[in-house]
């Protein structure tokens, strides 16, 4: 690209307000799922309590 306009335009920081956290399933961890389902919000299963206290 020759258009420094159009470049400097991509390297802008997107802006942190659009953004949004959600857990995701542990799909993710393998490179064979590359499908809109690694990106679906999961339920976040209860913590497991600790054996020792």
């Amino acid at each position: 690209m020759q258009n420094v306009a159009a470049i400097s335009e991509l390297l802008k920081p997107f802006d942190a307000r659009l953004m949004r956290c959600y857990p995701v399933s542990t799909r993710v961890n393998h490179v064979a799922n590359d499908d809109e389902e690694c990106s679906r919000p999961v339920e976040v299963a209860e913590a497991q309590k600790p054996l020792f206290r």
